[in-house]
Order: C-alpha cells, then sequence, then structure tokens
C-alpha cells in the first residue's frame, strides 16, 4: 500500500515537523497507565437526546453561541500579543481583570456542540468555523510572544499572586485552566492539530513557571483559586507524554487538603467551594492517569464527596452559601438568596461522572441524576437560553439569569458547557454491558456493538419507560437498568420484555436482563413514584418535597422582583415582600408533624395529569400549587417551608436539654438541641454525642433514634457520666439505604435515677453509618397532671380554654404544660380536637366532670 520514495529535503522536513503531530492526531492518548475505569462512557455523536424540554435546551445554547463574536472574546488575548484588533472587548466580567475565562468555556462549549450538531451542517459549519478561527488566532498570539504565553492580561497577574509585584489580587490560574481546558476540548472532539500545538506550548511556559517556585511561592499561589490546573495539566500530559507536563500538574496539588479529608476530618466549613471541588476532579484524574499506585487520590476524592453531598448539600444537589460551604448539616441556618452556585455543581458532576466510572456505584449515578434536573436544568431560562450564577435556597426569593453580553459570569461559562453536552451520562459500557443511568427519552448508537436503542420516557408524569431495540447484535448482551434512590416504598422497579414480567431482582443498585436481543423487541421499565419529603437536618420542622427525581416547588407571586448587585457585578434576588414561608397543618389529621410529613402522600397531592400538586389539610390549601422546580424560571418560589401542627406525643420530661456532639477524628461540633427534638449532625463510627446533667427521677426511660442514609448496620450505646461509663442500654440501628430513607429504633433504659451526663455513642462497620436526624427521650413515669390545666398553673379554668381555642384555630402548636396530651385529651381518645374542645366548654358551664 505505501509506496518507497527518495528521501528529499522536504520529505526530510516531512518526517521531523509534521509526522510527529500527525501520530499525534491519529493517536490522542500518548500515556496510558493500566486503566482503572470499570465503565466507559459513549462518544456525544453516539447518543441522540429527543426529550422536547432538553433539546430547547440545548437549541437555546447553541443560538447564544452563535450570537457572540469570538473575535471581540479574543481582543484582550490580541492586545496582550502585541497584535492588532479592529474589536473591542464586550463587558461585564469580559471587562475586568477576569476577562479571557469566557474564551476558554467558549471554546469547550463549541466542541461539544460540534459534536452534537452534526445532523444540522449548516449549524455544524458554523462552529466549526468559530473553533477554526480562534484556533488560529490564538496560534498567532502565540507565535507572535514566541513563548507560549496565551492570555487576555499581561503576566503582571501572576506576579502578583506570586508575591513578585503589587496591585489587585485577582484569579489568574482559574481563567488559564478554562484556556487550557478549552484547547484541549477542541482538540480531543473537534480534532484540531493545532489546538494540541497551542496547548503543549502555552503547558511549557506554564512549566517554565511553576517550576521555578519554591515551597513558600507555591504555597502562596496555591492559597488563590486556580481551578483545575491540575486536572487539565493531566490531561495535557496523557496527550503530550512529556514529563514537564506532569511535573507542572503536580505542582497544583495540595498533600495537606488531601490528608485530612482522606482521613475522615471534614475541613469544608469556611472554605470556598468552587476553589475546593476542582483540586479533587484534578486528583481523580491524577488517579485514572497514573493508575493504581495512586489509590490514595482515590480515597480523598471518594470522602470528599461524601462530605459535600451529606453534610453540606440541598435537597436540589446543590451546595454553598455565598459561595462557601458551611457548617455540617446547617442548611436550614444559610437558607437565602445566595446559595448554590451553578458552578460548584458543574464541578461536582464532573467529579461524579469520574467516580461513578472508576467504581460503579450506583450512589454517584442517583446523585448525578439529582443535581443533574434540579440544578443544571434549573439554571437555564427556557425562553432566552440565559443562566442563573446563585439559586436560592430560601422561600420566597426568585432566579436571576444572566444577560447575553453584560455579565459573563463564571456560571454564564459553564452555562455553556452544561447545555452542550445534556447526552454525555444518560448511558455507559463496561464494553460488554449496556448502564442506563438517567430515563430520558434518547437514542443510543452502540455501533461497536451492533446495537441501536430506542428510549421513551417522561419520567415522573408517566412511571413507565419504554426502550425499543432498533438494531441488534448478533450475541447475548446484558442490559442494567438503575433502580432509582426515589421509588415508592414497599415498591420494586417492574421490567417487562414484549408484555412478558421479567422477574429480576435489584443487584447493586441495577435490574439486569440479559439475553440476546431481537429488532422490535420492546422493554417496559415501570419505576413506582410518590411524593417524598426532605428535611433540612438542623430544623426538622422545615421541608421540601419531591416527587421522583424532580423537586417541587410553590410559586409565591411576582410582586416586586428587584435586584442587587453584589462581589464582581453578580446580581441576585432581593425580598422586599411577605410571603408565605409557614404552612400550618390540620392538627386533627396526624399525631404529630413527624406522622403528617411521614404520611405526606395522603396530604399533596397530584392534579390527573399535570405535574401538579396541592395540599390538603392546611392554611395553604387553596394558596400553594407545587409545580417542578427545574421549569420554575419567573416569579418568588419556595421549596423549603416551615411546617407547624400539633406536637401530641409523650413530651420530653426535662425543661431544656444541650447536648454536644464529638466527631472521633476532629472533636466537638458545637451543636447544640433544644429539648431534645433538633438535630445533633452527621455521626460517622465512633462518633458521641453527650446531655449534660440530666435528672432521672424516673425508674424508666425510653430513646427513640431516628436515622437516614446509614450504609451499614450498626447500634448506639447508651452510657452514664463518660464514653467508657455504665452500659445501660443499646439500640440497633438498620442500613437505610438511599438519601433520606428513615428509620426509627427504640430501645429501654431500667434502673437510673439521680443527675447523669447521657453519653451516645455510635459504633459500627467502618464509613458512614449515621446521619442522626431526630431523636428525644421519653420518661414513663412522670408525675400526674391536672386533666384540663394547659398553662401549668395547677387549675382549669377560662384561660386553659382559652389556650385550647388558640391550639385548634393553629394560632399556638404547643402548650406551656410539659405533659400537654394527657392534659388535653379529656376524652382520652389520645388525640386533641373539637371533641375536647366540647367537653371543655360543658366543664365550665358545669356540665361535665373532668377525671
Amino acid at each position: 500500500m505505501f509506496g518507497i520514495f527518495k528521501k528529499s529535503n522536504s520529505s526530510l522536513l516531512f518526517q521531523i515537523l509534521v509526522l510527529p503531530l500527525l501520530l499525534i492526531f491519529l493517536s490522542p492518548s500518548l500515556v496510558s497507565a493500566a486503566s482503572v475505569d470499570k465503565l466507559q462512557s459513549f462518544d456525544m455523536e453516539q447518543v441522540k437526546v429527543t426529550d422536547a424540554y432538553l433539546v430547547n435546551a440545548f437549541n437555546k445554547e447553541i443560538s447564544y453561541l452563535q450570537s457572540i463574536d469570538p473575535n471581540r472574546l479574543l481582543a484582550g488575548y490580541k492586545q496582550t500579543a502585541g497584535l492588532s484588533t479592529n474589536y473591542s472587548k464586550y463587558g461585564g466580567w469580559e471587562n475586568t481583570p477576569l476577562k479571557g475565562h469566557t474564551l476558554g468555556h467558549y471554546m469547550s462549549a463549541l466542541a461539544q456542540a460540534y459534536k452534537n450538531t452534526k445532523d444540522n451542517p449548516t449549524v455544524n459549519a458554523d462552529i466549526k468555523n468559530r473553533i477554526d478561527l480562534i484556533i488560529s488566532e490564538l496560534q498567532a498570539c502565540q507565535n507572535k510572544r514566541g513563548d507560549g504565553y496565551i492570555y487576555a492580561e499581561s503576566t503582571a497577574q501572576f506576579d502578583v499572586v506570586e508575591g513578585k509585584a503589587t496591585g489587585t489580587l485577582w484569579a489568574p490560574w482559574y481563567t488559564m485552566h478554562k484556556i487550557m481546558a478549552g484547547l484541549i476540548s477542541i482538540y480531543e472532539l473537534e480534532g484540531n492539530p493545532a489546538a494540541l500545538t497551542v496547548a503543549s506550548n502555552l503547558g511549557d511556559w506554564i512549566y517554565r513557571r511553576v517550576n521555578a517556585w519554591d515551597s513558600a511561592t507555591q504555597a502562596k499561589v496555591l492559597s488563590v483559586e486556580y481551578g483545575g490546573m491540575n486536572d487539565c495539566l493531566f490531561d495535557l500530559y496523557k496527550l503530550t507524554g512529556k514529563s514537564t507536563h506532569l511535573a507542572a500538574a503536580k505542582k497544583f496539588e495540595e498533600p495537606s487538603l488531601l490528608n485530612a479529608i482522606a482521613s475522615g476530618n471534614n475541613i469544608l466549613p469556611g472554605k470556598h467551594a468552587n476553589t475546593i471541588i476542582p483540586k479533587f476532579i484534578g486528583a481523580m484524574n491524577r488517579y485514572r492517569t497514573l493508575g493504581t499506585s495512586e489509590a490514595s487520590y482515590l480515597t480523598a476524592a471518594q470522602q470528599f464527596w461524601n462530605f459535600v453531598v451529606r453534610d453540606h448539600t440541598y435537597v436540589t444537589g446543590g451546595n454553598s452559601q455565598w459561595e462557601a460551604f458551611r457548617a455540617a448539616g446547617k442548611l436550614d441556618q444559610y437558607r437565602d438568596e445566595v446559595n448554590n452556585e451553578t458552578c460548584n455543581s458543574y464541578n461536582m458532576l464532573k467529579l461524579t461522572r469520574d467516580l461513578f466510572k472508576v467504581t460503579g456505584d450506583v450512589k454517584y449515578a442517583d446523585f448525578y441524576e439529582r443535581s443533574f434536573i434540579n440544578e443544571i436544568l434549573a439554571s437555564q431560562n427556557p425562553e432566552t437560553g440565559m443562566t442563573t450564577y446563585f439559586k436560592p435556597m430560601g422561600t420566597g426569593y426568585f432566579k436571576v439569569f444572566s444577560k447575553p453580553f453584560d455579565n459573563f459570569w463564571c456560571c454564564t461559562g459553564t452555562g455553556m458547557e452544561n447545555f452542550t453536552k445534556l447526552n454525555d451520562s444518560i448511558y455507559f459500557n463496561s464494553g460488554t454491558e449496556l448502564y442506563v443511568n438517567l430515563y430520558i427519552s434518547s437514542v443510543l448508537n452502540w455501533k461497536e456493538k451492533g446495537l441501536v436503542l430506542t428510549q421513551t420516557a417522561n419520567v415522573p408524569l408517566s412511571d413507565t419507560v419504554t426502550f425499543t431495540i432498533d438494531s441488534a447484535p448478533s450475541s447475548e448482551l446484558k442490559i442494567k437498568f438503575r433502580s432509582p434512590y426515589w421509588i415508592a416504598a414497599d415498591k420494586k422497579v417492574t421490567v417487562k420484555v414484549n408484555g412478558t414480567t421479567v422477574n429480576a431482582p435489584v443487584t447493586n443498585g441495577y435490574i439486569d436482563i440479559s439475553r440476546v436481543w431481537n429488532v422490535g423487541d420492546k422493554i417496559e421499565v415501570t419505576l413506582p413514584v410518590e411524593v417524598q419529603v426532605s428535611r433540612c437536618p438542623d430544623n426538622l420542622s422545615v421541608a421540601a418535597f419531591t416527587y421522583g427525581p424532580v423537586v417541587l416547588c410553590a410559586g409565591l407571586g411576582s410582586e416586586s422582583m428587584t435586584t442587587s448587585s453584589v462581589g464582581w457585578n453578580v446580581t441576585t434576588a432581593t425580598k422586599t415582600v411577605s410571603v408565605k414561608d409557614t404552612i400550618n397543618i390540620n392538627s386533627s389529621t396526624s399525631a404529630s408533624l413527624d406522622d403528617w410529613l411521614a404520611n405526606i402522600n395522603k396530604y399533596l397531592i397530584q392534579t390527573p395529569g399535570k405535574m401538579e400538586f396541592k395540599l390538603k389539610e392546611t392554611d395553604a390549601d387553596n394558596s400553594l400549587v407545587f409545580t417542578p422546580y427545574y421549569s420554575k424560571y419567573t416569579g418568588r418560589y419556595g421549596i423549603y417551608f416551615t411546617f407547624k401542627g400539633s406536637f401530641t406525643g409523650p413530651r420530653n420530661p426535662f425543661s431544656r436539654i444541650e447536648a454536644e456532639s464529638y466527631n472521633a477524628q476532629s472533636g466537638i461540633q458545637d451543636v447544640t438541641c433544644d429539648e431534645g427534638t433538633g438535630a445533633i449532625g452527621y455521626i460517622e463510627n465512633g462518633d458521641y454525642a453527650v446531655y449534660k446533667n440530666m435528672d432521672f427521677d424516673s425508674a424508666v426511660v425510653g430513646f427513640i433514634a431516628r436515622t437516614s442514609s446509614a450504609e451499614n448496620d450498626g447500634k448506639i450505646e447508651i452510657r452514664l457520666d463518660s464514653i467508657n461509663g455504665p452500659l445501660v442500654g443499646t439500640c440497633p440501628v438498620k442500613k437505610t439505604g438511599g438519601w433520606q430513607i428513615f428509620t426509627d429504633s427504640e430501645c429501654s433504659v431500667s434502673e437510673i435515677s439521680g443527675k447523669h451526663d447521657v453519653y451516645l455513642k455510635f459504633t459500627g462497620g467502618s464509613g458512614y453509618l449515621f446521619n442522626i436526624n431526630w431523636f428525644k427521650f421519653i420518661k414513663e413515669d412522670i408525675a400526674p397532671v391536672l386533666i384540663g390545666d394547659l398553662n401549668g398553673d395547677n387549675s382549669v379554668d377560662a384561660t386553659d380554654f382559652a389556650l385550647m381555642k388558640m391550639y385548634l384555630l393553629g394560632i399556638t402548636d404547643d402548650f406551656p404544660v410539659q405533659n400537654d396530651l394527657e392534659a388535653g385529651d379529656l376524652n382520652k381518645d389520645n388525640v386533641i380536637d373539637a371533641l375536647d374542645f366540647a367537653m371543655f366548654k360543658q366543664y365550665l358551664l358545669g356540665g361535665t366532670e373532668l377525671n
């Protein structure tokens, strides 16, 4: 096939200069340790999304990308390189020392858009022209300077970060990461070989810069946000094989941070979230690049993910307040207008995706779905295509979207990327097995296997997803369908093939169907769904609702939709009006708020055929309508509401109990419980809580613990006066499984009297075991109370009658007397309701006696 040719000067030049680049182009990954990935993703060309909502979201993003003039994004780069330009820079962040970051995001988004517009030649050609223009101009900038440097600002910013010069401190390495990542995306997805040349030359400049750091300079630089510099340089190293690029990547690692997290010490509170998350994406990339010898980096990334999801994440899958991680478990305390920076969710999903590919653990697929739907899709205005910076969790705020050419926030950039890769995590494969992770209408063409699969889904409005085999491989193939965490209680996923139910158990979170498939085969996967409750761990009266994977929110009007500007020109919502953020339940329907929420499917009712829900038995039945949060883009809303109702079960006999929670690794976590009914935070194996100076004047005390998300069975040891004091009881804690799945454990403790410190020690298998959301002591042998004495003044009169009336009207949800059920349940039917009120009235009129 190859003829013999005579070596000439021109052919020799070809071998020296062109052939190496050609080899790089033909072999995109030069460096390949033994793969640690259990699973692979599909090329985006192999997955076509057909879901109408996502198709619109993608098309809106493409229109926005096409409306941007790349020459204006390049203006700062050309000026810095000493090249002339007739184009002016855009405004917003593109006219600050952060200028240039948007071009990096734009390159990555264009590369993804190129992959996903192959069915539209006109648009695809326009995308390619934009890419080629950008790379050509950046290469011209690089050639002009001659040192490999490309940036929209001079190197002075880097001097300031290193302490070599004075001036305003910005985040140049953050921007550099976006540039490098964009170049690599273009090379890998669009195939422009010059993109890798520019990236490699830039990598050389970076190496020379960072190689000159001493330890003090390195520490100073790494204290400033630097994006995912380690991540992108590992990617570059895999493409170039240059040891200098690997050395540069390692310069952007922080062993002290990784080791602290890997050892189980949650040091995240107070740290800037979007600075921290990419560091662990980089840790994962080191493990995936260099192999199993770097397993400690995997451990760090896994533990970090656990901390973020467990301790700092709202029901939507988002995290942070004013861009920072706050105290573990303190979600209600920090709900306001500046929660859930969209960049954080973008980065958490990158980390989650990598962890899933390495481990195959279904918990990562579960979280990906939750955050993808309720954070990523929720971040876009479906009419304009503009995206959010923050997504408020505070009740009564609203989403604020960017303007096309006046903001260029970091989240505008990640928004460009988010909505050009909507198809990249629906399906995965092990080489021999197909994993179905997301239930989204789409078509998969696994050409290597000869499989074409069409998925038709409308989850959760319809609980049945249909898969049709349009092209079938000749040999047996296993398809693994994810069994989601949100399946209705006491129900299970069912699968039918060509109308016949297949008896297949759930194994490691998936239902496996293995057979020789035929063209026309139809698979029906039914996913039973119900309304579920997610409560804030630091205030269990504050709750949100989900339906399947979808978070629900209620509209709260559009009055006075004013905004304010904070930080670096970031626009935020204001709340200058009163909104309904508290819902009072009908006390006669439930023994307690716990009971009411546990039976929420009786009280939050779906409108037939619609993703719309209305309350029953509350004071908001006619005023609040709950719909999917992701599609809410106008008006004020509430996801979390405070619920008030009757607490008519046995009351805590102690006037006030202060609990201090201790972590086995880090010591006291400063958590306080009022009257034993607040959360004490998240507990791991070996942790304990202590109640100080509890007065046990009864021979019998009961203990109840509510746990969620326990990964293993375990137990609670109850000890007196010290952590190693007398063991007076134990409570079993059972594995609960998925996110916010609760279980109660009870035990009785006898032969205690006097005052004691009570220690609750949590023991079990290794790893994350307990999320103690609610607990209380119940003193059963209590002093008798006077029936009808609701204010505890040892008399029964009109004041007590007025208190009962206020209670039944919802004006108050409690009584001053501790044993309020015994005092107020006049007819002994174990509930305080209108019958007791009528009996009380008869008593005051002299018509009956209380006994």
